[in-house]
């Protein structure tokens, strides 16, 4: 073999050499460091692509509404949830997104999201409330603001983040302040929970995830519900809020006396449906009259 070939060779050779310790060093890096930091979801700078606008746009108060899920997409009909209420066809509705309406992508990641994580993305739904209230009350709307069942959490964490501020009425329905642990353990590790006869939580017999959608929906119950609210809105003026459950409530549970107690004291509206179902607020017009009564009164 020449001189010259036995060069090229060891040329070769340690140009590959180079190559592999290049190669080690940078997975050796890239397992040295830190994990990326989640980025919760983006919003759109358009606040009017934060809404759904329903009903009659000319009315003096706007009632913005959080719907139940969290799921998907946004629901089809949400004034048809109201069809008890007087005037119903004045009720200019807002139906804002929420985290999983707007990201779908998040879905297929539920399983590399911490508790921590979760709750910043719960927090996108927050701030896009807020957004949509500063809207309004920029236009010199009257605003009422409402959720029912996952919507009532985020209505009061956003009691917890942001406060009672620039909202006229707050309607929490078929909510919790504080979610039994049972209920958030479980849907932290995909179990779905249910309240029999509206008393405390068991594993769901039949329902329970089978898929991404499912299993993110799930988690982010449980990040919603992790804090104690009866905690966190200690220091809340809450007097503008009117509660409204069901003593017979399998979805949530009907609230403690604990978590009643916490109300009363806080100088809250509560409205207590006998025997009454997750749904109970929107089918009862004795209800419906009650909410309205109380959405008159100066709290």
């Amino acid at each position: 073999m020449s001189a010259s070939l036995t060069r090229t060779g060891q040329i070769v050779w340690l140009r590959l050499a180079i190559l592999l310790a290049v190669a080690a060093l940078t997975v050796g890096c890239d397992l040295l460091s830190p994990p990326k930091k989640h980025q919760p979801t983006p919003i759109p700078e358009d606040v009017t692509r934060l809404f759904r606008v329903h009903g009659d746009t000319s009315s003096d108060t706007v009632w913005i509404y959080e719907q139940g899920g969290p799921v998907h997409s946004l629901i089809d009909d949400p004034l048809s949830n109201f069809e008890n209420f007087p005037d119903r066809e004045h009720i200019h509705l807002v139906q804002v997104h929420q985290t999983l309406t707007l990201n779908h992508d998040l879905a297929s990641r539920y399983e590399e999201l911490s508790l921590q994580d979760l709750t910043a993305e719960v927090d996108v739904s927050v701030e896009i409330l807020h957004r949509a209230i500063r809207h309004f009350r920029a236009e010199e709307k009257r605003v009422v603001v409402l959720g029912h069942s996952y919507g009532a959490f985020l209505v009061t964490r956003y009691l917890a983040l942001k406060g009672a501020g620039g909202v006229d009425r707050f309607v929490i329905m078929a909510g919790r302040l504080d979610l039994p642990a049972a209920a958030v353990d479980g849907a932290l590790n995909g179990v779905w929970h249910y309240f029999p006869g509206g008393g405390d939580p068991v594993p769901h017999p039949t329902l329970q995830p089978t898929n991404d959608q499912d299993f993110i929906e799930i988690a982010m119950v449980g990040a919603t519900g992790h804090d104690r609210y009866t905690e966190r809105l200690a220091d809340t003026d809450l007097r503008r809020v009117i509660y409204v459950y069901g003593t017979a409530d399998e979805q949530v549970g009907r609230l403690s006396d604990a978590e009643v107690s916490f109300l009363q004291r806080k100088k809250s509206t509560v409205i207590t449906i006998q025997g009454g179902d997750h749904g109970a607020m929107f089918a009862d017009p004795d209800v419906t009259r009650q909410i309205v009564d109380a959405l008159q009164l100066q709290p």
